[in-house]
């Protein structure tokens, strides 16, 4: 293995406070801004990864206004900024494993182990072989391993639009679990092979774009198979890696589409979103019958509710536990994000909600919405303030003092 990469000098360099906190116009909700850089866009970590740390007192966010994407973190209680990577070879993603605060991400072709105490990168477990590029990440449940694609590299042509190129290249995809060295309570283990790769899947598909493990069984991850989703034969994908068994999760509508999946908290349900007629809002026919729900990983006790037709597929949901849903609005059409509650007694979702105003257009941010560990906040990008990313963070009100949706 290489040497581990080193940190540059901007590596814990602070930022006062840029937080702002003001009532939401539409919903009444409390919601802070936490960053406010003239003209640099912050962006949250990817919607199904955590980003709270420290006891949840920190927050972690990516930002390019050293020159160029870097990994910082925000106190919550002060609002004081801190860079925690000065890496030129940081890809942006990364997957945390807070029992031990140690982040795991992909650097210059290298799968590094980040401390987030020291800011050091600790070290490189995984190098990533020739003709192939890396792909999604996640560390499972124990910190035991981390699981991870690696994609065929492959050079789409430009004429084409991405992804209907890339589902016809049919680039051969390996997910593989690489372990950490680390035992399940957080310490090394001298008798473990940091390094040391299983191959899990071996499939000619465009699947290295999302990986997920469940965050309580260390067994048990998700991945998808990428493409235009009407195309796709079957987008999402859950594995017992100690078994090797594989259960296909939620049916791909036939004449629309479902994905951005992710974990519950729980670690047994995932959460999606799709459409029956109009996949990833393409066509936006005229009753394209969006909905958002969660089954179990091996696709039992679905729970699905109906979304407004003014939420194409392309926008994204997220939740704790099926209880309660949040939901992004989409471009335009609708720019608020939406909460559903579960009706036990009805055997439904009640609502939608408004929560928090948005003003999403085609040119600024995705949302991608989600909640804070303890569900009492939701997290979320804008582009609202000054025309770049900013992250907001809103309180999640009781659901009836909330406003109820109306197509206006």
């Amino acid at each position: 293995m290489p040497d581990s990469i080193e940190q540059g000098p901007r590596a814990g360099r602070h930022w006062p406070a840029e937080d702002e906190t003001f009532s939401d116009p539409k919903s009444g909700a409390r919601v802070r801004r936490l960053t406010s850089y003239p003209g640099v866009d912050d962006y949250h970590l990817y919607f199904t990864e955590d980003g709270w740390y420290d006891d949840g007192r920190r927050l972690l966010l990516r930002s390019v206004r050293s020159g160029s994407m870097d990994l910082y973190s925000v106190d919550l209680e002060t609002g004081l900024i801190e860079q925690v990577t000065d890496l030129p070879e940081f890809r942006g993603s990364l997957s945390l494993h807070h029992q031990a605060r140690d982040a795991y991400f992909w650097a210059d072709g290298r799968l590094v182990r980040f401390d987030l105490d020291t800011f050091r990168v600790d070290e490189t477990i995984y190098e990533v072989p020739d003709g192939y590029g890396p792909g999604d990440i996640d560390v499972n449940a124990d910190g035991s391993a981390v699981y991870l694609a690696i994609g065929e590299d492959i050079d789409p042509p430009d004429d084409e639009p991405m992804l209907d190129a890339m589902l016809a290249a049919e680039p051969n995809t390996k997910i593989l679990r690489v372990s950490t060295g680390r035992t399940p309570d957080g310490e090394f283990d001298e008798e473990a092979d940091a390094g040391e790769t299983e191959l899990l899947r071996d499939v000619d598909r465009w699947a290295s774009s999302h990986v997920n493990a469940s965050p309580t069984r260390p067994e048990l991850f998700m991945h998808c198979e990428e493409g235009p989703w009407a195309e796709v034969e079957h987008r999402i994908w859950s594995m017992n890696a100690e078994t090797g068994e594989t259960w296909k999760v939620r049916e791909v509508p036939e004449d629309g589409g479902v994905g951005h999946e992710y974990w519950m908290q729980d670690g047994e349900r995932i959460g999606y979103h799709g459409s029956l007629k109009d996949p990833q809002g393409r066509e936006q026919v005229d009753d394209p019958e969006p909905f958002i729900g969660s089954s179990r990983y091996d696709d039992t006790d679905r729970r699905e509710t109906a979304l407004p037709d003014e939420v194409y597929a392309l926008t994204h949901t997220h939740a704790n536990s099926p209880e309660l849903l949040v939901c992004d609005g989409t471009f335009e059409e609708l720019p608020y994000s939406l909460l559903y509650r579960w009706d036990d007694d009805a055997g439904e979702y009640e609502g939608p909600r408004i929560l928090a105003t948005y003003d999403w257009t085609h040119e600024g941010p995705h949302p991608h919405s989600r909640f804070s560990p303890d569900g009492s906040q939701v997290l979320f990008d804008s582009a609202r303030y000054d025309g770049s990313s900013n992250l907001y963070l809103v309180d999640v009100p009781e659901f009836e003092a909330l406003p109820e949706y109306e197509n206006d």
